[in-house]
């Protein structure tokens, strides 16, 4: 932790609403990706990404800094996403292009032809990660979204590396399995 993330962190425990939002400033695209990679609904999303820092607000105190602070807010988030996704028990699917991701270039990937089967492999996507167990989807979103390493996402998790290594295994595997038949029949193009 750097000396301006503490200091922050020492005048939110004081109820200083603007070192909040400094926080906020720094860290909530982060937290929305990893709230939408759990929800997959962009005004769910926005919904855990204010859930997250107000309950940052009310819980500072109880970051003890035996960890990094984004290890601490990432925990936060991918909980109040999962807790967020239980109660709503529903997805709603939206475009990547929406959502500031995939964005066509000029050519070939401007075909209508090309980007309805873009789409449809993201809906494949999407569904196949959606299937996967809660622990396996998070673990998979941290490493393949955020980029953590395997120490960042083992204490984001509170689990061993050993535990985040088999959870992107069998993860992975599980993709792979349910998107087998897909990948069989673009070969065949």
């Amino acid at each position: 932790m750097n000396d301006r993330e503490a200091e922050l962190i020492s005048r939110c425990r004081q109820g200083d609403q603007d070192a909040l939002k400094e926080i906020f400033d720094q860290y909530h695209k982060k937290v929305y990706r990893i709230a939408y990679g759990v929800v997959r609904h962009r005004e769910d999303a926005l919904d855990v990404v204010q859930e997250v820092f107000i309950k940052l607000f009310r819980s500072i105190k109880n970051f003890k800094g035996k960890s990094a602070f984004y290890t601490y807010l990432y925990r936060l988030a991918m909980n109040t996403a999962i807790d967020h996704s239980r109660k709503k028990k529903k997805t709603a699917f939206l475009s990547l292009d929406q959502e500031g991701g995939f964005q066509p270039s000029d050519g070939y990937e401007k075909r209508p032809d090309h980007i309805a089967a873009q789409k449809e492999l993201e809906g494949k996507v999407r569904w196949a990660i959606d299937q996967l167990p809660q622990d396996q989807k998070a673990t998979l979103i941290y490493r393949e979204i955020e980029e953590l390493s395997y120490q960042e996402i083992a204490g984001a998790m509170g689990c061993s590396v050993g535990t985040v290594m088999s959870r992107l295994h069998y993860g992975r595997k599980k993709l792979q399995d349910l998107l087998k038949d897909m990948v069989k029949g673009r070969e065949g193009e």
